[in-house]
């Protein structure tokens, strides 16, 4: 997690603003955080997520074609969630997504094809349940004759949570 949070932070260095006092404050703690980062600290996040990367394709490439997790850990927040604390501290922002994004993260650090399909909603709240399927690197027809399988099987054209 703190090497991705390392290259996390990097994302936006380089980029020009418009207008720096206009920037939300989570954005710009990332910033004066990148600001913070040498260049050993970065190479460092760039190797160990390297090293990671190669494990888990390694494990596609012996012994498994897809890989199904969960979306997120939770089910959909309520719109803005994510923003609960960054008045106080700014980087509360990123501990608030965690839920939403621990099992998505490791494959924008991966590269690995993969998609997210609604396949269920909670009774409760009417909100979307995701499945997110994984595939080996250079397998993108399979994830999406997979997916199509499914979305066949679990057409969610009907579905729709209540708007309240």
């Amino acid at each position: 997690m703190g090497a991705f949070t390392t290259l996390w932070n990097l994302g936006g260095a380089g980029i020009p603003l418009a207008d720096p006092d206009r920037v939300e404050p989570h954005n710009r703690a990332l910033r004066d955080a990148a600001r913070s980062i040498d260049s050993w600290a970065y190479a460092e996040a760039v190797l160990r997520t390297q090293r990671l990367s190669r494990r888990v394709v390694e494990g596609f490439l012996a012994g498994f074609d897809l890989l199904v997790t969960p979306t997120m850990v939770c089910l959909p927040p309520p719109i803005g969630a994510w923003r609960a604390g960054t008045e106080e501290d700014p980087s509360a922002a990123l501990r608030n997504s965690y839920p939403m994004g621990v099992f998505t993260s490791l494959f924008n650090v991966t590269g690995q094809p993969a998609i997210s399909l609604p396949v269920h909603h909670d009774p409760a709240t009417g909100l979307p349940v995701g499945v997110q399927i994984v595939a080996a690197p250079w397998r993108e027809e399979l994830l999406l004759q997979v997916a199509q399988v499914i979305e066949r099987a679990l057409p969610r054209a009907d579905r729709r949570p209540s708007v309240g």
